[in-house]
């Protein structure tokens, strides 16, 4: 049996910061980045991306510390019980976002043993997607502007807007960009941050403007109030997407679909073996899954994987500009002229890390096991 003997967990400050709206303080960015090492020496490869106040968040290397009993030895192929095993007697709450990385360092050892990317291991339904820049929130409309027009120079077919938060001011926004770029997919991430009467309004207004989609207009377990609004506007309306991990719930909601498209993500869901499977039932009930893929490379390349193995996605999430979320990454994601995008060559993940780049910008590391 091939288990798990070695694990080196590597916090990365990026020494950025980041907000999606103006009712929001900023973010503090914290790469931690997993390398699990088998009793064969193949590694496996993952990063999360966490936001705090503080710089270079510690809390996802500590948890990884505190499994490491329990995990050192384990079979390499233990994925599919990962979570459940660790929960067995405990009702307490615990955190996903540690776990998940562990699932996803094991799919790219289990994709490398096997010898193929890990895309066409899930499935291999999609070579490659069509992309969407996702822009922060920015101070001005002529910012918007500016950096829209550089996505579609570059080919970026669709972009969606973390805007200000203000009702008022955000439908202005999406007008003077349908009126500049009138054949750009304009999508709205609203953050959760407006009440019902607001979330119509927009709504409303992005029905007039004829765009994509309209995300998280209100707070993910609010499910009656997006029933509602749902059946009061024609664009297409889906969650944030953090909310729901365990696919019961997803199940349970999906019985009166609150949405048009679900939404969700790698490090909210236990990893990838939990988005596969909410991949599959969403398919179940003939929707879409838009996953989360907004952070730095080695998050959004997994994401990527699995969105290329299922059929039931349209677009690939790329945070934009893309540059500052590429560090330490030599072979990161990035369209082609016409806006599509596929994972990189190579067997599992396929990323190439820069090691001596990456060491320049950790503020912790530890190493566990042999």
């Amino acid at each position: 049996m091939v288990t798990i003997r070695r694990a080196d967990v590597i916090v990365v400050d990026s020494g950025r910061a980041v907000r999606w709206t103006e009712r929001a303080k900023s973010c503090a960015i914290t790469t931690t980045i997993l390398r699990l090492v088998d009793s064969d020496g193949v590694e496996g490869i993952a990063g999360s991306d966490s936001y705090t106040f503080g710089r270079a968040d510690r809390s996802v290397l500590e948890t990884v510390r505190s499994m490491w009993p329990w995990l050192e030895g384990r079979s390499i192929d233990c994925r599919e019980t990962l979570a459940e095993d660790m929960r067995v007697g405990v009702v307490f709450p615990f955190s996903t976002g540690p776990l998940a990385l562990v699932d996803v360092a094991l799919w790219d050892l289990a994709a490398k043993r096997a010898g193929m990317p890990l895309w066409k291991l899930l499935g291999g339904a999609q070579e490659r997607l069509p992309t969407y820049a996702s822009l922060e929130t920015m101070p001005s409309e002529s910012d918007y502007v500016d950096v829209v027009g550089r996505a579609r120079g570059e080919g970026i077919p669709a972009v969606k807007l973390h805007a200000f938060g203000d009702p008022d001011r955000d439908i202005a926004l999406f007008a003077l960009l349908r009126e500049t770029f009138p054949d750009l997919e304009l999508m709205h991430d609203a953050e959760s941050v407006y009440d019902h009467r607001e979330a119509l309004k927009v709504g409303r207004a992005l029905d007039e403007l004829d765009c994509r989609w309209y995300e998280a207009p209100l707070p993910d377990f609010d499910l009656d109030g997006y029933r509602d609004l749902r059946r009061r506007v024609n664009v297409p309306i889906l969650p944030a997407g953090y909310a729901m991990w365990d696919i019961r719930q997803l199940a349970d909601a999906l019985r009166d679909p609150p949405w048009s498209a679900c939404r969700s993500e790698i490090f909210s869901t236990l990893g990838i073996t939990a988005l596969c499977k909410q991949m599959m039932l969403a398919q179940a009930f003939d929707m879409d899954l838009e996953p989360v893929t907004y952070g730095h490379s080695l998050f959004a390349i997994a994401g990527l994987h699995v969105m290329q193995g299922f059929p039931n996605v349209k677009y690939f999430e790329l945070a934009y500009p893309h540059e500052p979320w590429e560090y330490g990454v030599v072979n990161p994601v990035r369209p082609d002229a016409a806006g599509m995008v596929s994972a990189p060559d190579g067997d599992g993940l396929g990323i190439v890390l820069d090691w001596d780049a990456v060491a320049a910008m950790t503020s912790h590391q530890i190493s566990l096991g042999a």
